[in-house]
């Protein structure tokens, strides 16, 4: 469907900001941008970790594929402001056309993938980056931003790309529910359901007092990498019992996580809780901590231990611990699993789009998404028919 784009790009600066981009397609060129990158992580502070060198050089490492295509735009002193992290691919969907997408966007569930840009600079930034796109144009066939931010500077580069004469769709839009938190953890508990209070108090309670509960918060290099199996493990065994496959257990995914919560826990970004009881890890989160964000993004549990809630007491420790740590926001991340409309009652919203021009290659890629997804949509509806029709 055609996209409905945010309607503000206020905050972005003056566009007449003096910037310049390279285009950076070596790995070598890559890896020495990292110094930079960390820095202006820091400095623009978008609270995502998802945007930071670590995350993204590591992806490349393990899963990159076809060429890198990163843009960086540095102002008039020389100094980066900006990093549009891109890659090109050949899609699998789209007859072999030649994707322009974000680095990080398969296998690992990256949310609010964007353009990382200083605000002073972001209006002019992402108007360089739309015309070193355009400039290089015969690298690629059409551009895919999967699960990207609904923000001002998203909204600033898509009206870049169409007053290029590009068109955009809209593919997806995936639900980030999240809290906004209360100085105290007592204020925030008085403000959710009273049946979640009361459950979560007698349960901790309970695991406290009958099997000297107790919740670990890791976040010591050494730590983590001790406690890692044992996320691994729980999350195992909890997807196992429900006979589901994980995209968190898939091939090469863990091997990622270990090595980029290596790299990211020296900027202390990685944050592993463990919660025991009986004197064994019954459950297990895994998050990131950014600027006043915490980010959670996975979890396991002990099936041994699912009846005494072990779950909610786990997510109900990270959020007091978030909360003293000085945290002001917990974000869910993306999925619309019911436990998380239970203690989190805003949302963010993460959206996919495509960009397609006049050529040839372009029309092509998009027709035959098109009938790609017509396919696999006719292809779920048969199977959903078969599965309830009765049986003879």
């Amino acid at each position: 469907m055609t996209a409905t784009l945010p309607a503000t790009c206020e905050g972005l600066g003056s566009i007449d900001e003096s910037v310049h981009g390279a285009w950076i397609a070596t790995a070598a060129e890559f890896a020495q941008l990292g110094a930079e990158w960390d820095t202006l992580f820091q400095r623009a502070n978008p609270e995502n970790i998802f945007l930071s060198f670590g995350w993204m050089s590591t992806w490349w490492k393990h899963f990159g594929k076809g060429q890198l295509a990163v843009i960086a735009v540095r102002d008039s002193d020389g100094r980066l402001v900006a990093v549009a992290p891109f890659h090109v691919a050949h899609s699998s969907a789209g007859l072999g056309a030649r994707r322009l997408g974000f680095l990080a966007d398969e296998h690992v569930g990256s949310d609010y993938l964007n353009v990382l840009a200083d605000a002073r600079c972001g209006a002019a930034a992402v108007e360089e980056i739309a015309r070193m796109l355009f400039a290089h144009h015969d690298l690629w066939d059409y551009i895919e931003l999967r699960d990207t931010a609904d923000s001002p500077l998203m909204a600033a580069f898509a009206a870049g790309l169409l007053s290029r004469g590009m068109c955009v769709f809209e593919t997806s839009r995936r639900a980030c529910r999240y809290i906004p938190l209360p100085p105290t953890f007592e204020k925030y508990l008085a403000g959710i359901g009273a049946s979640l209070r009361a459950n979560y108090r007698r349960r901790w309670r309970a695991l406290q007092h009958k099997h000297q509960g107790e919740c670990l918060a890791i976040s010591d290099a050494a730590g983590l990498e001790r406690h890692f199996p044992t996320l691994i493990a729980l999350h195992r065994m909890r997807f196992a019992e429900r006979v589901e496959e994980s995209a968190f257990l898939a091939a090469g995914v863990p091997q990622f996580h270990l090595e980029a919560m290596r790299v990211l826990a020296a900027g202390g970004f990685v944050r592993l809780f463990v919660l025991t009881a009986g004197g064994e890890a019954v459950a297990a989160l895994y998050g990131f901590c950014v600027g006043q964000t915490f980010q959670f993004y996975q979890c396991g549990m002990h099936t041994g231990w699912l009846r005494q809630g072990v779950g909610q007491v786990l997510i109900g420790n990270a959020i007091e611990h978030s909360i003293a740590g000085g945290q002001g926001t917990f974000d869910f991340l993306r999925g619309d699993e019911s436990y998380k409309a239970q203690w989190a009652d805003s949302c963010h919203e993460n959206i996919t789009l495509r960009f397609f021009d006049q050529r040839p290659a372009s029309i092509a890629a998009r027709w035959s998404l098109r009938i790609s997804a017509a396919l696999r949509s006719a292809a779920h509806s048969l199977r959903t028919r078969l599965a309830g029709a009765p049986r003879t």
